[in-house]
């Protein structure tokens, strides 16, 4: 591996952390919210549907493991696309391709299973 390819390592590495993080601290701040209202006495059937709603979106799993798949998909393509590392934007242009396709087909099967409910 060149020492050209660190770079974008080191942002994939950090953007996997970061969002490792907030996978992390998401349902922490919810149970502190919950909690925070119930002891202010604000808690009823509105504020439990709308924070439910949010918590069982079961397609957002879909989407960022469509969208994390068809990313690495176009890593891989990257590998063997013969382009100049400091001279092409070639692999940046691949990877936005494949992530954009995987969520078109997050879209796609969102938009028929709304149709057939």
């Amino acid at each position: 591996m060149g020492e050209d390819q660190y770079g974008i390592q080191g942002a994939y590495v950090i953007l996997s952390i970061s969002f490792g993080l907030y996978l992390l601290i998401r349902p922490v701040t919810t149970y502190l919210l919950r909690r925070r209202l119930i002891e202010l006495g604000q808690w009823n059937e509105q504020i439990h549907r709308e924070l439910g709603r949010y918590a069982g979106n079961t397609t957002e799993n879909l989407k960022w493991g469509l969208i994390l798949l068809f990313t690495g998909l176009g890593l891989i393509l990257n590998e063997f696309l013969p382009y100049s590392y400091y001279r092409s934007s070639l692999p940046y242009g691949v990877i936005a391709v494949a992530a954009s396709l995987g969520f078109l087909l997050y879209y796609l099967i969102v938009v028929n299973r709304s149709k057939t409910v």
